[in-house]
């Protein structure tokens, strides 16, 4: 399933490097500049739920702009309630929101390899994310859960050694 890019629009750059290298790798992303719906729609944020719904994980372009955004908030908190796959890429030097330390945090495009490698991973050990997950089926949702924490907490092991 596709990687949902949040980011302010003056973040915009680093979210286009992002979605370039992902796509490199194969991994397809949603990128609202690069949807036609979304720019044209009269119900933004039906556009947005339903997207992230549609996708496994969202990377979170973060930085001190984006204390200023409405939307990247609200859409953490979207794939946060959908059980997604999170994690933030931070740019500048400023502190990340408190909440964001829940998740991996990258900084430096090297560690999107990390995030690639823990996304295959993920598809290769069959852990990850289907639309069956996303029926009400407790225990699918439960499985989804604890399969979302254990990317959260190997992903972000990795980006701490560095290796």
């Amino acid at each position: 399933m596709p990687v949902f890019i949040s980011y302010r629009h003056t973040d915009r750059p680093i979210a286009m490097t992002i979605n370039e290298r992902l796509s490199q790798a194969g991994i397809k992303t949603y990128l609202d500049v690069l949807d036609p719906e979304s720019q044209t729609t009269d119900d933004i944020t039906g556009v947005i739920t339903r997207n992230i719904t549609e996708c496994s994980h969202l990377l979170a372009v973060v930085s001190d702009k984006t204390a200023h955004s409405w939307w990247v908030p609200f859409e953490i908190g979207e794939a946060t309630i959908s059980d997604r796959r999170i994690c933030s890429f931070k740019t500048g030097a400023g502190e990340l929101p408190e909440y964001l330390d829940k998740w991996p945090k990258l900084s430096r495009i090297a560690d999107l390899d990390f995030f690639i490698d823990a996304y295959r991973d993920e598809q290769t050990h069959r852990r990850a994310m289907t639309l069956d997950s996303i029926v009400s089926n407790e225990s699918l949702r439960a499985n989804n859960r604890t399969n979302a924490d254990r990317f959260h907490t190997e992903l972000k092991a990795r980006v701490r050694r560095g290796f």
